[in-house]
C-alpha cells in the first residue's frame, strides 16, 4: 500500500510539471498579490537515472556481484514573494535486477560492499525506496539568502559524495551571505541528516555509524552506532578571492562533543599565454587539523566515535596545466601519524586532491598518497574523457590503531567516459567508469584483506535524463 501511495504522489507530480506551462499562461494577467499565483508559478525540475554496477572480485573463490537500479525524482520551488520562497522535493529507487545482496560471502563471511549503495544498507531485499529529500523555506536578498529545513548542502567535507542513485540531505539552518565583494561566508547548524543509502532521518549523532564502522584503535569491532551524544553540527566556510586567480577558503566543522575539525585551502591558477587555449599552471595546497571534543562521543571508549585527546593533521597539494579542453594534475596527500584522520562517511567523500571515486582515505593515520589525473574534452563529440591514477601506501591493515578498515596499501585506476546526447535525446547523459584496484601491501594471505578491496574490478555504467 505505501509503494502505491508513494508511485502515485510520484505521477501526480510529473502530471503537474507536464501542465506547467499552461497554468503559467493561464495566470500571466493575474494578481500577483494572490497567494495561488506564486504557487502556480513556481519552477519544477527532475532527474531520471539508470545505474548498472558490477564487481569482480578477481578470484574464483570469492563473491562477485551485480546489480541495476532505477530512480527518479522531482524538485519544486514557489515563485519568490519579497524574498520568500518555499520548496519541495521527492524521489524513489527501485531495484530491477540484482545478485543476492543480503548473503555473506562464504569465504570471508562478508557482506557487498559497492552495489547496496545503490539502495538501502539496512534492507538489502527491499526493492522499492522512496523518501522526502527537500522541504524548506528561503529568504533571500542581494545576493545572499538564509533556509531552513531539508535541504543539498555543498561544502568541501559535508557533500552529497560520489554518484549512486540519491545524494545526501540535511535538516537544519543555512545562511549563505554575499554581500561583500570577494567574499562569502557560509554558516549552518544542522540536527537530522538523510544519509545516502539510507531512507531515515535520524539525529546528527545518530546519523554516524550508518555505513560500517570498521574497528576501534584496539581491534575490536566499533560499537559507537546509535551511541554518541551531540547537540548537532555546526559550519563556519569563508571564501576570499584575492583575485580572479588565487582563492582561499576555511572550513570549520563543530561536531558538538564529538570532533571538531578544520579545513583552509588556497587555490591559485596563473595564465601562461594570451592564447585561445588559455594555458594556466595550477597550484593548490590543503591543511586539515582535526581534534576530539570531551570523549568523543561516549564515555565508554568502545562506544566512541573518536579516542578521547586524539588529534591529528593532512597536507595535500596540487600542481598542474590546463587549457580550455585539457587538464593535468599531479597530486600528493600526507596523512600524520598521530592516530587515524576521521570523518563520518556518511556525510560526504573526503576532499584530499589524491582522491579517486569508488575509494577514501579517511580512517587512516600515517598515509602517503600519489596520484595523476588527465582530463580532455573532445567539443565536436560532445564528451569527455579521464584517466587517473595513484599509489595509496597504508599502515598495514592488521595495524588497527591507524588503520580502521583494515585496508592494505593499494593502487588505483580510473577511466570515466561521459557522453552527451543530442538530437531527440537532448538532456540525455551517458558515463562508462571502470575501476581498477591492485595490492600494493601485505594482505598475509587473509581474503578479508582482499576482498572487495584490492585484486578486484568495478563497472559502472549510468544513464542520466534532465528535465
Amino acid at each position: 500500500m505505501k509503494k502505491t501511495i508513494f508511485l502515485g504522489v510520484v505521477y501526480l507530480l510529473c502530471l503537474l510539471t507536464w501542465n506547467r506551462a499552461l497554468a503559467q499562461q493561464e495566470l500571466h494577467n493575474k494578481d500577483k498579490h494572490n497567494l495561488l499565483y506564486y504557487f502556480k508559478n513556481g519552477k519544477w525540475n527532475g532527474h531520471f537515472r539508470n545505474y548498472l554496477m558490477a564487481t569482480d572480485n578477481g578470484r574464483k573463490e570469492l563473491t562477485d556481484y551485480y546489480a541495476n537500479a532505477i530512480a527518479a525524482d522531482v524538485h519544486y520551488e514557489t515563485a519568490q514573494w519579497k524574498g520568500l520562497h518555499a520548496g519541495f522535493g521527492t524521489s524513489f529507487v527501485y531495484n530491477t535486477a540484482s545478485s543476492d545482496l543480503g548473503k555473506p560471502d562464504a569465504v570471508t563471511g562478508q557482506f557487498n560492499r559497492y552495489e547496496i549503495g545503490l539502495f538501502d544498507l539496512a534492507k538489502p531485499y527491499q526493492a522499492l525506496i522512496g523518501t522526502i529529500d527537500e522541504l524548506f523555506i528561503s529568504y533571500a536578498w542581494g545576493k545572499s539568502e538564509i533556509t531552513w529545513g531539508k535541504q543539498k548542502l555543498v561544502t568541501p567535507w559535508l557533500n552529497p559524495q560520489d554518484g549512486r542513485m540519491r545524494p545526501n540531505f540535511q535538516e537544519g539552518l543555512y545562511i549563505d551571505f554575499q554581500e561583500v565583494k570577494n567574499l562569502r561566508i557560509e554558516l549552518a547548524w544542522i540536527y537530522r541528516f538523510l544519509v545516502r543509502s539510507t531512507e531515515i532521518w535520524p539525529t546528527i549523532a545518530n546519523s554516524i555509524g550508518q555505513y560500517p564502522t570498521g574497528v576501534t584503535p584496539d581491534g575490536v569491532r566499533s560499537s559507537y552506532t546509535n551511541n554518541l551524544k551531540s547537540a548537532g553540527l555546526g559550519i563556519l566556510g569563508i571564501t576570499y578571492a584575492f583575485t580572479p586567480q588565487i582563492k582561499t577558503q576555511f572550513w570549520n566543522y563543530f561536531t558538538e562533543n564529538i570532533f571538531n575539525t578544520m579545513f583552509w585551502q588556497t587555490e591559485a591558477e596563473i595564465p601562461l599565454s594570451k592564447s585561445e587555449n588559455k594555458n594556466k599552471l595550477l597550484a593548490g595546497m590543503q591543511f586539515h587539523f582535526q581534534t576530539a571534543l570531551n570523549d568523543g562521543g561516549n564515555s565508554n571508549p568502545e562506544l566512541a566515535y573518536i579516542p578521547k585527546n586524539q588529534r591529528n593533521w593532512v597536507l595535500s597539494s596540487r600542481v598542474g596545466w590546463k587549457t580550455t579542453q585539457k587538464l593535468l594534475t599531479l597530486n600528493y596527500t600526507r596523512i600524520g601519524n598521530h592516530g587515524r584522520f576521521l570523518f563520518p562517511r556518511e556525510w560526504g567523500r573526503d576532499p584530499f586532491y589524491t582522491f579517486l571515486p569508488r575509494e577514501r582515505n579517511e580512517g587512516y593515520g600515517d598515509v602517503n598518497a600519489f596520484m595523476i589525473q588527465l582530463g580532455q574534452n573532445l567539443p565536436k563529440m560532445k564528451t569527455r574523457i579521464e584517466i587517473g591514477y595513484g599509489h595509496y601506501y597504508l599502515p598495514n591493515p592488521d595495524n588497527a590503531s591507524l588503520n580502521k578498515y583494515g585496508f592494505p596499501s593499494y593502487n588505483q585506476i580510473n577511466l570515466n567516459l561521459v557522453h552527451q546526447c543530442k538530437g531527440l535525446l537532448e538532456g540525455l547523459q551517458a558515463q562508462f567508469l571502470y575501476v581498477y584496484k591492485g595490492k600494493l601491501g601485505e594482505t598475509y594471505n587473509n581474503p578479508r584483506f582482499e576482498f572487495n578491496k584490492v585484486n578486484m574490478s568495478l563497472y559502472n555504467f549510468i544513464l542520466n535524463y534532465n528535465f
